[in-house]
């Protein structure tokens, strides 16, 4: 049986991505305001679109610049890429979404709805820079907006995505935001149960945690527990380093490209990076940095070789370039080989101060490809546009390997429940 989706607030579409690796999982549309992010998300489906009908060939011709983007898409069915709609959801947009939808859905079930509301409003970093900004922050309730289309397509379950400061944030009122939410859900018919995960214990290379929010139709009450006893279930106690994702990427300094691959190789590449063979490495340019960044990158990546976080407040003052060194102290932040990175985040693309290469001789910090590859994302994956909108939609996803694990408990138990309950589809 096909389970049909419709994927929400999709950005790049890392949550998309573990459920369209997953045959039985059908998105029939995409909503995403971003206009870069909607490109890449177009450009997946096309991958996929190409995997399945093997003429990858096609898309390695693109990845090579032989062919343009319009030529790619024009080897894809229209209807492949006009799943993507690049809207923002609001309620000015919501009638025109919903009718779109409703002629890409064509009368069909939704048995799910995926994805969460853009996270800033929620995170404790972004709330301590946009304090003044709460009261007119349309971002805070944005949540109401994915009830609508729970209450339009009533689908038998949804994932909802955010930040761990989802649990701690307060509305314009003073209250908790997260209890309110649970009681919309609730009366909108779902059953919920949400949990705290750290995505280093799932197989990526990054301690990243995040709230995951499991609804389901009442008549699926035990759903939810299911859901994240299986998930659970999934978790390994080990988690990758820096080092095995990094594992066969070339030798790069600051300023300079280098998309090919080094003969090294093992288990994880194989499972989740280079899972799609003969196509380019692409991606890996390597930011300039000046001669002052680059003695600061040094210093702090030797320390943390050693073990140590080097702080602002402990360079040379003629390193400093702000007045103030009592403030931001940890504004610089090296990887280690040996352990997972820490949390991807899109102010990556603004500089790679907090992402510090940990190879000293490479001395740089560290290249789209890398940042990818620490979020989960495996090498046949292309971001498009800018370096910047690159990075900004790496740090703002879902890991496609966590979401592979999520598509996996789903199908399990969703399937068992529809026999128990001999509901016919």
């Amino acid at each position: 049986m096909t389970l049909n989706l419709i994927d929400l607030f999709s950005g790049a579409g890392g949550l998309t991505e573990g459920f369209l690796n997953h045959d039985e999982f059908n998105i029939l549309g995409h909503v995403e305001k971003d206009y870069s992010a909607s490109l890449t998300l177009k450009v997946r489906e096309a991958f996929h679109y190409l995997k399945k009908n093997n003429k990858l060939n096609i898309y390695r011709d693109y990845l090579n610049n032989n062919i343009d983007l319009k030529t790619l898409f024009s080897y894809v069915p229209e209807s492949i890429i006009d799943k993507v709609l690049n809207e923002e959801i609001s309620q000015y947009t919501l009638s025109k979404i919903f009718k779109e939808l409703d002629q890409k859905i064509q009368g069909r079930k939704v048995h799910g709805i995926i994805g969460g509301p853009p996270c800033q409003a929620y995170s404790t970093i972004g709330r301590a820079i946009n304090i003044k900004k709460k009261e007119t922050d349309e971002r805070i309730y944005l949540y109401k907006f994915y009830i609508k289309f729970l209450r339009k397509y009533s689908p038998d379950f949804f994932i909802f995505e955010n930040v761990k400061g989802l649990l701690s944030f307060k509305d314009t009122n003073n209250k908790l935001l997260l209890p309110q939410i649970k009681k919309d859900f609730e009366k909108a018919g779902y059953a919920i149960q949400y949990e705290v995960i750290n995505t280093k214990f799932f197989d990526v290379a990054q301690s990243r945690e995040r709230i995951i929010i499991f609804g389901a139709k009442k008549e699926f009450k035990c759903f939810p527990t299911h859901f994240f006893d299986h998930l659970n279930n999934k978790k390994s106690l080990i988690p990758p380093t820096v080092h095995e994702v990094f594992c066969g990427l070339p030798f790069l300094k600051s300023g300079k490209t280098n998309n090919c691959y080094t003969s090294e190789k093992n288990r994880y590449i194989d499972k989740y990076i280079k899972i799609t063979r003969n196509l380019p490495l692409t991606q890996n340019i390597a930011r300039p940095h000046n001669n002052r960044d680059l003695q600061i990158y040094e210093l702090v990546a030797s320390a943390k070789k050693n073990g140590k976080n080097l702080k602002y407040n402990e360079l040379d003052q003629s390193l400093k370039t702000h007045k103030h060194d009592d403030k931001f102290l940890d504004r610089y932040k090296a990887l280690k080989w040996d352990e997972p990175a820490h949390t991807i985040v899109a102010h990556i693309a603004k500089d790679g101060h907090h992402y510090i290469h940990p190879d000293l001789k490479q001395n740089r910090s560290i290249t789209v490809r890398e940042a990818a590859r620490l979020q989960g994302f495996p090498d046949d994956y292309y971001f498009e546009q800018s370096r910047t909108a690159a990075f900004t939609q790496i740090g703002n996803a879902v890991p496609p390997i966590l979401s592979q694990k999520f598509s996996e408990s789903i199908f399990e138990i969703y399937n068992s429940l529809l026999t128990y309950k001999k509901v016919d589809y």
